[in-house]
């Protein structure tokens, strides 16, 4: 059965981040000793009531030390000040009354009722009883206003909304560090199936994740050996495909050998035939010189040197040739934009695949039309691009089959057929050629008829003419 770690692992965080909150929620709570406000004061006056009673009580039967405790356990407990006052306006424990105390006593004795006074600092309050011996005590209680002013619940909701805050915060952390962890190993899987797909057979993430021993880290590692096979075989393609062709120049220099001596020894009537088998011959050979330029650029630049090309100066010069070129077939090349783009790479390899492109266009275009070929610069984007365009008038190609053009000895049945003398390698190499040098190309059909072709190659520096 496939162990589910990652399951395991978010719910044991659960479980962790919980646990931490009710740590945090006691830790903080010893340390503010957070209480709620206290009481208003009608809550007050009902408990100075009933220590007023029980406090007589103990007065009465001479228990004056029961009494002195009882009292300051009411101060330290609740922060309430408790006087009894006789009628005699005397404080039954001898204790000095505060200012204003007796004032609001006698208010107290003529209304009959309740009777409260507020300053700054404290509120005060006096309520009437009956002690058992049928006199009238006045019961003094005295309150700090902190204790009680309802703009004191302001710093109780400070102290709640604190330790929440405490517990998000340390939450959010563990959680972020879960999700990281999570996730990193997913985008770091992303980036090299990319790379992968970009080219870059030789990616590896398996030793970027670590000790991690999870599904996320054998999916890693499948990854690496799909990715160390897949490179094995293209590894071996290449290398039969350039063994191949290194092992057709031998035979096909002989045969050209035994070409010349059959001219010598024959009359005019195997002339014919014999520049047949010439034309094929040199046609194979171009074929085998495409492979190994193909297999060149597969695996990669290495000494090929790389310098300042003037882009603009070099699709001149393709444009030149190309025209001529086509010319014997009554058709044209010409340049309807350009302006003066330089980019880094290496001439030769740019000049070639810029008159890959040109000459199938050539090909493939109507009779008595123009290839028209454009060099622009695109500057929207982070880094700025040389953009070469080249459009030809021909029938196009199925929307679905565009994808396909640059894959080697592809063809489109019904355009692109071997007695159009092309061997289904140039495309292909220009696509290698352009993404060798940090390029894209594409192709769509025009609107108007025919196909578009448009090579676009990271600048260094570009110019209007």
């Amino acid at each position: 059965m496939h162990k589910q770690k990652i399951f395991i692992k978010i719910y044991l965080c659960f479980w962790v981040v919980t646990i931490l909150a009710l740590a945090t929620q006691i830790v903080l709570g010893r340390l503010t000793n957070l209480r709620p406000p206290g009481p208003p004061p009608r809550i007050l006056a009902d408990s100075l009531f009933l220590y007023g009673q029980a406090a007589l009580a103990y007065h009465l039967n001479g228990k004056q030390a029961a009494l002195e405790n009882m009292t300051d356990q009411l101060r330290n407990d609740s922060g309430i000040r408790a006087y009894i006052i006789d009628r005699m306006n005397r404080e039954i424990t001898n204790r000095p009354l505060p200012p204003e105390a007796l004032a609001l006593v006698s208010r107290a004795r003529q209304t009959g009722h309740l009777e409260e006074m507020m300053d700054k600092n404290i509120l005060m309050m006096v309520v009437l009883i009956k002690g058992t011996n049928s006199q009238e005590y006045a019961l003094l209680g005295e309150l700090p206003r902190k204790d009680f002013d309802p703009h004191s619940h302001h710093g109780f909701l400070l102290q709640i909304a604190l330790r929440l805050s405490v517990i998000l915060i340390i939450s959010g952390a563990i959680f972020h560090w879960l999700a990281r962890y999570l996730v990193s190993p997913v985008i770091a899987l992303s980036d090299a199936t990319r790379r992968f797909a970009a080219g870059e057979l030789n990616v590896r993430i398996g030793k970027s994740l670590g000790k991690r021993k999870d599904e996320l880290s054998e999916l890693a590692n499948d990854f690496d050996l799909m990715a160390e096979r897949i490179e094995s075989l293209m590894t071996l393609q290449r290398q039969l495909l350039g063994d191949i062709s290194h092992e057709l120049r031998s035979p096909l220099a002989r045969l050209n050998v035994a070409l010349e001596l059959a001219r010598r020894q024959t009359g005019p009537m195997a002339e014919k035939f014999l520049n047949r088998i010439e034309q094929e011959a040199e046609s194979l050979n171009e074929m085998i010189g495409q492979l190994l330029s193909l297999t060149r650029l597969e695996g990669g630049f290495g000494g090929i040197l790389m310098t300042p090309v003037n882009l603009t100066r070099l699709v001149h010069e393709v444009v030149k040739d190309g025209d001529f070129e086509a010319q014997g077939s009554n058709r044209g090349v010409k340049l309807l934009e350009s302006e003066d783009c330089i980019i880094h790479g290496n001439e030769k390899l740019l000049g070639r695949a810029i008159e890959n492109v040109v000459r199938n266009a050539i090909r493939y275009t109507a009779e008595k039309t123009e290839v028209e070929i454009s060099i622009t610069k695109d500057e929207h984007q982070p880094v700025p691009y040389a953009v070469i365009s080249v459009r030809d008038h021909g029938q196009g190609v199925p929307d679905s089959e565009l994808v396909n053009l640059f894959r080697p000895f592809y063809r489109v049945s019904n355009a692109r057929e071997r007695e159009t003398g092309g061997t289904g390698l140039g495309l292909a190499i220009t696509d290698r050629a352009v993404r060798q040098h940090g390029g894209i190309i594409r192709a769509v059909n025009a609107a108007g008829g025919g196909l578009i072709v448009e090579i676009r190659l990271p600048a260094a520096q570009c110019l209007e003419t």
